[in-house]
């Protein structure tokens, strides 16, 4: 008689996981739509764009890593830029000895310019 209460318990405990089931992996698509002004959200497909909201977030999320890749990608061709350039003292003083410098390149091609050669 235990034996038969367990099986019939089993078979009613089987056949309610079974329903069960079904229902929780039952897909529902939802399409998000606009009309008149407002948002929607509906089972059936919107006029004209019929993509579900689940396709907008995965437009929108595969969009974001192409514009992260492309700022990853100029991030890397500016730090490749900036290893080749020369290196240069920054601060006032270097200001000051770049000026001189400049000033004394002026000062020979004028000289250069206009001496007399004899």
């Amino acid at each position: 008689m235990n034996i038969r209460l367990y099986t019939v318990n089993y078979f009613i405990l089987t056949v309610f996981f079974c329903m069960f089931s079904t229902f929780i992996y039952a897909k529902t698509e939802i399409y998000q739509c606009k009309e008149n002004g407002s948002v929607i959200f509906q089972s059936k497909p919107c006029k004209g764009t019929g993509q579900t909201v689940a396709d907008k977030v995965k437009e929108q999320q595969q969009a974001k890593e192409r514009k992260l890749a492309e700022i990853q990608e100029k991030e890397k061709l500016l730090q490749e830029r900036l290893k080749h350039q020369s290196k240069k003292e920054v601060g006032f003083k270097a200001t000051i000895i770049n000026f001189k410098n400049k000033m004394i390149r002026y000062w020979h091609a004028l000289k250069k310019k206009f001496s007399i050669d004899s």
